[in-house]
């Protein structure tokens, strides 16, 4: 009984320090939004200023030196990195999927990996014939697999992310792909087998977690992944809940 309570007490308090990452992940992304809705804004009308200053020396002939001075003033003022942070997270609409983004982003961006993120339309629903909690599940697996083989690159800037949300007629998609390093040849059925981890000294489980989530869905989660031409590429489908319907 003991040992029973220490493991809860463990596991509560692991649950609170996850609460509270996640919570200051969030109020950094709101900081985030309106600081830089606050430079964009000032930008904009600066920009405006400029633009009147430097009519008349474009009206003189002078467009070099215009174009010039307008490329000068926007390297110096717009961090083009920082507005990149978190593009796309504001149409995530699915509290769940965009905290696990937040959160997965600004890992990325503060160990200074380059990467990317779309959702290019707005998700407000997903399927629910799968429980959103394994979603996130398999999503911060699959964020943490590219952290971890990012961090295997000798230099930062040969690494790179890329993720992304989907939906379209109701599903839910998630593809996320990253660099390996040049010594990483290893099969998807490897990577899969329980126990298999790529970093020393560590009981890790690979993609084990993600197979055994899936084996739950088998009617309505689609999963592929492999390796190719130095990448490595994870694609996650939730078919729509009428679709499964359907096949009742």
């Amino acid at each position: 009984m003991g040992v029973v309570k220490i493991q809860k007490e463990i596991q509560t308090e692991q649950q609170q320090k996850r609460m509270e990452a996640e919570i200051a992940q969030l109020k950094e992304y709101s900081d985030y939004l309106d600081k830089n809705e606050d430079e964009l804004r000032h930008f904009k009308h600066d920009y405006q200023d400029i633009l009147n200053g430097l009519r008349i020396s474009a009206e003189e002939g002078n467009i070099k030196a215009v174009v010039q001075q307008l490329a000068k003033y926007t390297d110096s003022q717009v961090d083009d990195k920082s507005l990149r942070k978190y593009q796309d997270v504001n149409h995530i609409h699915v509290d769940e999927l965009k905290s696990i983004a937040i959160t997965k982003l600004a890992k990325l961006y503060n160990e200074q990996f380059p990467y990317s993120f779309g959702c290019n339309v707005e998700i407000y629903r997903i399927p629910q014939s799968v429980n959103i909690l394994d979603i996130v599940r398999i999503i911060g697996i699959t964020f943490n697999n590219a952290i971890e083989e990012s961090r295997k690159f000798s230099d930062k800037s040969n690494a790179k992310v890329d993720a992304m949300y989907y939906q379209e007629d109701g599903n839910f998609e998630f593809k996320i792909r990253n660099k390996i390093v040049n010594d990483t040849k290893l099969s998807t059925n490897i990577l899969s087998k329980e126990g298999y981890s790529t970093k020393k000294n560590h009981a890790g489980i690979g993609l084990a977690n993600i197979k055994r989530i899936e084996s739950k869905y088998e009617e309505c989660m689609l999963i592929n992944y492999g390796i190719e031409d130095g990448w490595f590429t994870f694609d996650l489908e939730i078919m729509p809940d009428n679709e499964n319907m359907e096949e009742e």
